[in-house]
This record gives C-alpha cells, structure tokens and sequence, in this order.
C-alpha cells in the first residue's frame, strides 16, 4: 500500500507544478486586467488569498486522490479480517485508477479555464456571441 501511496503523491506532485503554473497565469492575467481596466485596485491581501484558496483546493486534490488509492487496500483488510468480500479487488482497483484520473483532470480542466478566461479578459478578446433569432411574421 505504501508503495502505491508514493506512486500517488508522485503524481500529485506533477499535478502541482502544471497546477502551480495554471494559478500563476489565473492570477497574474486576472491581476493584470483588473488593475489596468479600473475595475479593482491592486491588493496583496486578495492575491495572497487567492493563492490560499489554491493551495487548499491542492492539498484537497491530493487528500482525495490518496483516499482512492488506499481503497483495494482497505477492502481487503476487511476481507482477511471478516472473511467477507465486498467488492472484488479488480473493480476496486479500477474505480481507484478512474478517481485519480477524475481528481487530476478535474483540477487541471477547472484551472485552466480560469486561466484561460483571465488571458481573454487580457487580451480584450470579446467572447460575447451575436444571438440571431429567426421570428416568423404572420400576415
């Protein structure tokens, strides 16, 4: 189990560097376009919450994906121990594989949307879309 707790922390770790990367972009282009527009004044305390709040939703990410991997392990503890076998050890290890895959991709999706939304914010690129609606006039 603890080989496969590593493995885990392994890759949660790369999840906080492309993590760390994505809030660097969020914050610095947010900032940025905020500061520069009039819409807000430049505030430490707001950016360093900002960077809190990533660091929880980080250590979350990687509490979550641990609690997966331990799963298989844990089921069959309770196999040896009652001698009753809940789920099989196969499909443990797949929902466990699946829910670590959900927690990273999960993380990086939302994080890249805020950054990506804070580089078209920047860049004064409209994102408004022009509706065209087709009324049927009767005569």
């Amino acid at each position: 189990m603890l080989e496969a707790v590593i493995l885990t922390l392994k890759i949660m770790g790369w999840l906080g560097i492309i993590l760390g990367i994505l809030v660097l972009v969020n914050i610095t282009t947010s900032t940025i376009y905020n500061v520069w527009s009039g819409i807000e004044t430049f505030s430490w305390k707001k950016m360093l919450k900002g960077i809190g709040k990533s660091a929880v939703f980080y250590f979350s990410a990687v509490a979550i994906g641990i609690a997966f991997t331990m799963l298989p392990y844990i089921n069959e503890m309770i196999t040896n121990a009652f001698g009753v076998i809940l789920l099989s050890n196969e499909l443990l290890n797949t929902l466990s594989s699946v829910g670590i895959l959900g927690v990273v991709m999960s993380t990086i999706v939302i994080q890249a949307k805020k950054a990506i939304t804070g580089i078209i914010k920047m860049s004064g690129i409209s994102t408004n879309d022009e509706v065209i609606t087709w009324e049927v006039e009767e005569e």
